[in-house]
């Protein structure tokens, strides 16, 4: 017996079994594994999946007046998932700087908190973000020091697989006025991904 079998079906065959044979071999090609996964039970565990692996990070502050200025230093970033796939965490190196946070995502208010620690500035603060659009925001009340008489907001945007953007921003304790402080531009450093260097 001869079967036919239309020829847009087998276009169509021919590209399934492509899209079956490529998907897994493109997601461990990243190597980013390295750096934990998220726990795929709940789409928001993944929600900071983009920010795994090795980062170089270049900064300008921002005057009140919108002058920028170049801050020559670079500061380098890891982020990777707890083996739980739900925490996730950042470090942040910069000269005579270190913080870490951890954060998990909190199903009753759906939203990430975070626990901030730089300890050699004496520094440990609560903060939340929650994923806006295309972007990832982060209140900190009271500044990274959360004693400030300030707020501190950051927002990541334009983000793809080689780089984002982060945006800092400053507001007066009772003020709803954010004004821009910082710019920083990440960039995936090119190394072969080895796991988590906090």
């Amino acid at each position: 017996m001869t079967i036919f079998i239309k020829p847009h079906r087998t276009i169509l065959y021919t590209v399934l079994a492509c899209l079956v044979l490529i998907t897994p071999v493109a997601q461990a090609e990243d190597g980013l594994d390295a750096y934990g996964t998220p726990d795929t039970s709940r789409s928001e565990y993944g929600e900071y999946a983009f920010l795994r692996g090795e980062w170089e990070a270049g900064m300008q502050t921002v005057g009140e007046d919108g002058a920028k200025t170049p801050i020559e230093a670079k500061a380098y970033i890891t982020g990777f998932y707890h083996s739980d796939g739900r925490t996730f965490q950042t470090c942040f190196e910069a000269p005579g700087f270190h913080s870490t946070d951890v954060r998990a995502f909190e199903e009753n208010s759906e939203t990430w908190r975070a626990s901030f620690i730089n300890a050699r500035s004496q520094r440990w603060n609560g903060l939340q973000s929650t994923k806006v659009g295309d972007t990832m925001e982060t209140i900190v009340p009271g500044g990274y020091a959360g004693t400030a008489d300030f707020d501190t907001k950051t927002v990541m945007y334009d983000i793809t697989h080689e780089s984002f953007r982060n945006d800092v921003f400053q507001r007066d304790k009772g003020s709803d006025v954010w004004r821009k402080t910082f710019e920083m531009v990440y960039r995936r450093l090119p190394e072969e991904p080895s796991g988590p260097r906090c």
